[in-house]
């Protein structure tokens, strides 16, 4: 069986319910989230309360853009003074390079796997149906300073569009982005908004995907939910985020669009240069009133829907023996 515990964390996206079938029925695994940063103090006291001897142990790290390597050291430690057998630890993580730091890594590309587990529950956009009548659209739940920054400079790039493209459908200011709202910790972020809009793709053509993390260098780049979105809506999108971002969806088997706009935004190391690259991207999609074809977006949606992100992992769970 699989218990899914979060002793010092928050419950992530993908849950995970696939994965208790797989586990032969003799094999006992715990399953543990780590949202924030991979602390070894945290594991040495989630180690404290947990039966290591007769049980595999999948440590998710999967929500940190960090690498492990910098614990590495105590958490061999961890392993001697709770008498841990490696063997029976795996390491989950979005980042390839961690298996050079432990004995057992898999690497998943978990937020894939949480949109593509929406897909059974959703209704399926049926492109001709679509009315289109705006442009842009962009739900975030925290309210980065970045984020408002880049906002900031759509709004003030309005005020530079010529006068014959003053069509109300096609301006910035029919762009909307909507930050936290006001209320109760439940209606602090724009998350529920996602759960219910099944057809926000009838009213808009294009997806501004602002990810998680824009400024600052990576070894490896890190994608949430949000870039998957559009994916599985059915709708084109420009995306904020570091560079590399268009080239990792590449490489995952999606197409991105660079024949109808320049992405060169996304080969841009500089953050500030790189956000006035993707303004422009927006405002050229505008003006020129461009429009993709609806195979490419069809094409990207049953990649996402038979996309076999999660399947070392599912490899590696099916084929587990008791613990000795």
């Amino acid at each position: 069986m699989i218990n899914v515990i979060t002793p010092l964390w928050r419950a992530i996206y993908a849950q995970q319910d696939h994965l208790k079938d797989i586990v032969p029925s003799n094999v006992n695994v715990i399953w543990v989230n780590l949202e924030d940063a991979v602390c070894a103090q945290d594991l040495d006291q989630l180690f404290r309360w947990y039966n290591t001897k007769n049980n595999y142990l999948f440590i998710d790290c999967t929500k940190e853009d960090s690498t492990i390597q910098w614990i590495v050291d105590d958490i061999s430690k961890i392993y001697k003074k709770y008498r841990i057998k490696e063997d029976h630890v795996y390491w989950v993580t979005g980042n390839p390079y961690d298996k050079n730091y432990v004995k057992h890594h898999i690497f998943w590309e978990m937020f894939l796997t949480s949109v593509k587990e929406m897909i059974p529950g959703r209704s399926e956009i049926v492109l001709s149906s679509r009315t289109l009548i705006k442009k842009f659209v962009c739900y975030n739940g925290r309210n980065r300073k970045w984020r408002r920054e880049l906002y900031d400079r759509i709004k003030q790039r309005r005020i530079e569009l010529s006068p014959s493209y003053s069509k109300p459908e096609l301006l910035l200011q029919e762009f909307e982005y909507v930050f936290n709202f006001d209320g109760d910790d439940e209606t602090k972020n724009t998350h529920f908004k996602w759960n219910v809009f099944n057809d926000i793709s009838y009213d808009y053509e294009f997806w501004l995907v602002t990810e998680t993390l824009f400024d600052g260098d990576s070894e490896h780049v890190f994608l949430t939910e949000k870039i998957f979105k559009p994916l599985l809506l059915k709708m084109g999108f420009v995306v904020a985020g570091r560079s590399g971002v268009l080239k990792k969806l590449r490489d995952l088997g999606f197409k991105t669009f660079s024949d109808y706009w320049d992405e060169s935004y996304d080969n841009i190391s500089d953050s500030n240069t790189r956000m006035d690259a993707v303004v422009d991207t927006i405002e050229y999609i505008i003006i020129n009133d461009v429009h993709l074809p609806d195979d490419i977006l069809e094409y990207n949606f049953h990649v996402l829907k038979e996309h076999t992100a999660d399947q070392e992992l599912i490899n590696v769970m099916s084929n587990l023996k008791p613990c000795k």
